[in-house]
């Protein structure tokens, strides 16, 4: 964890006004970067240090603060959507392959023949499914 004066440093800075200002033009995304210490100091992950170098190169080529700022979020909000999209439900489900969607089913409605199978053989009323007998059942018709 590295403080504001160390900042100020590793991003060549000359005032710690300076590290503040782009801690704070960021600060939605160092979020989970940043602590405090003692006496409520600001510490920053060496990750955060990371972004913040990326920042200040931003701010170095041209950009002003506030538009390097918004690079840097566009860049974390892409990244974050991507490890969500990875994690999703959805993104694993359209992955899936049509054969492999057609064989499931196939082995789904095997699975269901079986199981009616089993239920009307555990009921001992095959031959009443079959005949239509035993009608005041109600739940024979879903076997």
């Amino acid at each position: 964890m590295k403080s504001v004066r160390q900042i100020k440093n590793i991003l060549g800075l000359n005032t710690i006004h300076q590290a503040r200002n782009r801690i704070k033009a960021i600060d939605d995304v160092l979020d989970t970067h940043i602590k405090r210490g003692e006496n409520n100091e600001i510490l920053v992950s060496d990750e955060g240090v990371s972004i913040l170098t990326k920042l200040q190169d931003l701010y170095e080529s041209g950009l002003l603060l506030s538009e390097a700022a918004d690079v840097v979020r566009s860049d974390f909000a892409f990244e974050k959507d991507k490890r969500s999209s990875r994690d999703s439900y959805t993104s694993k489900q359209d992955q899936t392959k049509p054969e492999i969607k057609g064989e499931a089913v196939d082995f789904l409605l095997e699975e269901i023949e079986f199981q009616r199978e089993l239920m009307a053989a555990l009921i001992g009323k095959e031959d009443t499914v079959e005949k239509g007998e035993g009608d005041d059942k109600w739940w024979l018709e879903w076997i």
